[in-house]
């Protein structure tokens, strides 16, 4: 009998959340795609019929995370306000992180838990290219900002690009170990708007 789409998605998603599970508690490089299916309740043909190795399921659980996140209106052609699109987009990420277990689970698998070990480029590549895909994102809001005259002279649009992907990067990795000295939302949000701040034009 032949699956639905439906069914086929749900049993993807099953295996992504089984993964999620199993690298938070054993770590990237020592979680097996058998312990995977077992966390599942399935096999490994199950695992292999949606994807081809361990490195696509990290892709496909990144995916969950960098969808909602990336197409936003940082990538609008059309930014009229490109600072309040900036500051909006750090309190979403920062609001989901804080306050979804789930998203925060995965930040922590992949600050804390994907051991950067020799061999495992696939994992690093699929890591470069989300934060080469989100550096582009920032630097064509910033660089909109300098075409608006709202950008302070001086500050070239990669480096603000790179400064505030660096500060959220640096607040999140924090956010995620010091649960009880750092407020990740409000403490963070207000870093995150200081920055801001620092590079509008006056």
């Amino acid at each position: 009998m032949r699956r639905t789409k439906e069914e086929t998605a749900e049993t993807r998603d099953a295996l992504l959340d089984a993964a999620e599970t199993v690298f938070l508690r054993r770590g990237v490089a020592r979680a097996t795609l058998e312990e995977i299916a077992r966390e599942a309740g399935m096999t490994r043909g199950a695992i292999y019929w949606h994807f081809s190795n361990k490195e696509a399921i990290y892709a496909a659980m990144l995916e969950r995370v960098r969808l909602p996140l990336l197409e936003t209106e940082l990538q609008d052609a059309a930014l009229d306000d490109p600072f309040g699109m900036l500051e909006r987009f750090a309190e979403q990420a920062l609001a989901r992180i804080a306050r979804d277990e789930r998203i925060r689970h995965i930040h922590i698998i992949v600050m804390l838990r994907r051991e950067r070990l020799p061999g495992h480029t696939e994992m690093a590549d699929i890591e470069r290219d989300m934060r080469g895909h989100f550096a582009m994102a920032l630097r064509e809001c910033f660089r909109r900002a300098q075409s608006l005259g709202l950008l302070r002279d001086g500050i070239p649009p990669e480096r603000a690009a790179r400064a505030y992907q660096g500060l959220l990067i640096g607040l999140i990795y924090i956010g995620i170990q010091d649960t009880d000295a750092f407020r990740l939302y409000d403490d963070g949000l207000e870093m995150m708007r200081d920055l801001l701040a620092g590079y509008r034009a006056d």
